[in-house]
């Protein structure tokens, strides 16, 4: 540990991670003062953009006694022992913004410590990305928590960053902070359907945003954000009530769509027609619920839209294909749960139909993927092009058939073999596909030397639901 207690000490160049200015107060809370002659100093701090010839200087008198500290090892020294508490109570008194901004640029301070900074910053009447300022602060926050910085360093310097950052924080409290930000908005031009456009619609569908918030969000009662926090899988029964109580259509769909309904809710939802078939696709489907449903008199159709619920058992896939409705059967052979015994089944059948919904389906045996294969189907090889679990000799094959149609599916595939994904690339008709491939982006981190933890990689979409 570094003492500074009474000590006098020269101050050489500038602090980078910490204001000079913010260092010369810590100095004084430790009895220490800063001298301007080298001669007077016990201590000499060696600061970044320090000449090379007081560097040399330096090095001599630290032989003679003198402590000589770089300001990477004093900051960090700083950091470490700030009594950030009473900072913060002397800035909130104050209202120091600029005192704010010196203390979050600093790298040293751990995530906890830079959000209860953040929490003080006044963002004024400009919005995140309005001002010098404010575009410095939105730098800080996606530089230390979004992911994306690892494979995109501009991602710092661009406005989707903070939305970035709020679709994949799990930091409760940097949610909360995002919250009461003034708001941004990303362009709805190319969203999917369930993507939230806003922060605090995203805040709203992350599911560690903390329950004082989704509270707040329920009092707010602005209805975009309230279908997202429907969409929210984290959302207590409270909330669900709360919501459900509401009467709205879209509310009610949401909460539907991310298995929010509690089982008590069910069966006057199941009466409304509006609902039924949304939640005969999307309930997570325990027995108790699915024996509910096929008490309700399903009919053929109905059957239809249960059958393409992916959580289905094997037990109640068998109570389906049993119905022997056509429809229900070409759900469940696209479904992974479908046993083999029925693949085999409806395969050697040689139906069209049923052949391109086996392909579609990514639990099949080796054996099945060349059945499909032999059966030199243009629409099967189709579906077989786009299954990420095809063989990639199969892969291979479709791709030396040279046919638009396979390409673009081949281009999309993250099983494609590299080698093919590059002969893609190259062709203006695939690039953009290729180029968001995830096996292709890959590769193209790994060659440009790349390392990323899969534990940390940033998943678009993390919680939205499809």
């Amino acid at each position: 540990m570094i003492n500074l207690k009474n000590k006098k000490i020269f101050f050489s160049g500038r602090g980078e991670k910490i204001e000079k200015d913010e260092l010369i107060k810590y100095f004084i809370q430790n009895n220490s003062s800063i001298v301007n002659s080298i001669d007077e100093a016990n201590v000499i701090i060696q600061g970044y953009m320090t000449s090379s010839y007081d560097e040399d200087k330096f090095y001599l008198l630290s032989k003679s006694g003198i402590d000589l500290i770089p300001i990477d090892i004093l900051e960090k020294e700083f950091s470490a022992n700030l009594d950030i508490d009473s900072i913060l109570i002397a800035i909130k008194i104050s209202k120091d913004n600029q005192r704010v901004i010196s203390l979050l640029k600093n790298i040293y301070f751990d995530d906890d410590t830079f959000v209860k900074i953040l929490k003080y910053y006044d963002w004024g009447s400009d919005g995140i990305y309005d001002s010098d300022d404010n575009r410095d602060i939105a730098t800080y926050i996606t530089k230390r928590f979004c992911s994306l910085i690892e494979t995109n360093h501009n991602i710092q310097h661009s406005p989707i960053g903070i939305y970035y950052t709020a679709l994949e924080t799990t930091n409760t409290k940097l949610l909360e902070v995002i919250y009461n930000m003034p708001d941004y908005s990303i362009s709805g031009k190319n969203a999917k359907k369930y993507q939230p456009l806003t922060l605090k619609e995203t805040v709203a569908l992350n599911p560690n945003t903390s329950k004082p918030i989704l509270i707040q969000i329920l009092k707010n009662n602005n209805i975009n954000q309230l279908k997202f926090l429907a969409l929210n899988s984290s959302s207590n029964k409270l909330i669900v009530d709360k919501l459900l109580a509401l009467n709205n259509k879209d509310i009610i769909k949401n909460l539907i769509k991310a298995n929010n309904i509690p089982i008590e809710n069910l069966d006057t939802i199941l009466n409304n027609d509006d609902f039924k078939i949304d939640l005969l696709k999307n309930t997570q489907l325990t027995d108790e619920i699915f024996n509910k449903f096929i008490d309700k008199s399903v009919s053929d159709i109905e059957y239809i839209y249960l059958s393409s619920n992916l959580s289905l058992s094997t037990t109640q896939i068998d109570f389906l294909f049993d119905q022997n409705i056509d429809g229900v059967i070409i759900n469940l052979l696209k479904n992974e749960n479908t046993q083999d015994k029925y693949i085999e089944k409806y395969l050697n059948q040689n139906d069209k139909i049923y052949n391109i919904s086996i392909a579609h389906n990514k639990n099949l045996k080796q054996k099945v993927f060349e059945k499909l294969y032999s059966y030199d189907d243009f629409d099967v090889y189709i579906e077989l092009s786009l299954n990420s679990k095809t063989p990639k000799e199969i892969l291979k094959n479709l791709f030396n058939k040279n046919k638009n149609e396979l390409n673009i599916a081949l281009s999309q595939n993250t099983n494609t073999p590299i080698n093919i994904l590059m002969q893609l690339q190259i062709d203006g008709r695939y690039s953009t596909l290729v180029s968001n491939n995830e096996t292709y982006k890959e590769f193209s981190r790994n060659s440009l030397g790349i390392i990323q933890d899969d534990s940390n990689r940033f998943k678009r979409g993390t919680y939205a639901v499809n």
